[in-house]
């Protein structure tokens, strides 16, 4: 939980890390759960999570070769069809 709003609701944020192959990707949640529908085990179904958004956040060595370099990027800016 990172607040509380005025009305009682919760906004939430839950983080996954998940290391394969020299990669590690960050999944993160954000959302806002009302505390009703929280259960006595702490959980909430993702059916109840309003406002619902997920990030994928990949770090690695994989990642850093996909990216593009600056003589592509020049290229593409110059000559975008």
């Amino acid at each position: 939980m990172t607040d509380v709003l005025p009305n009682g609701n919760l906004v939430i944020q839950g983080v996954r890390r998940v290391v394969s192959a020299g990669e590690t990707q960050h999944v993160v949640l954000h959302g806002i759960v009302r505390s009703d529908d929280i259960s006595p085990a702490n959980t909430v179904a993702s059916s109840n999570v309003a406002d619902a958004r997920v990030e994928f956040i990949n770090e690695g060595s994989l990642t850093d070769a996909q990216k593009k370099g600056w003589l592509t990027k020049l290229y593409e800016k110059l000559r975008p069809y």
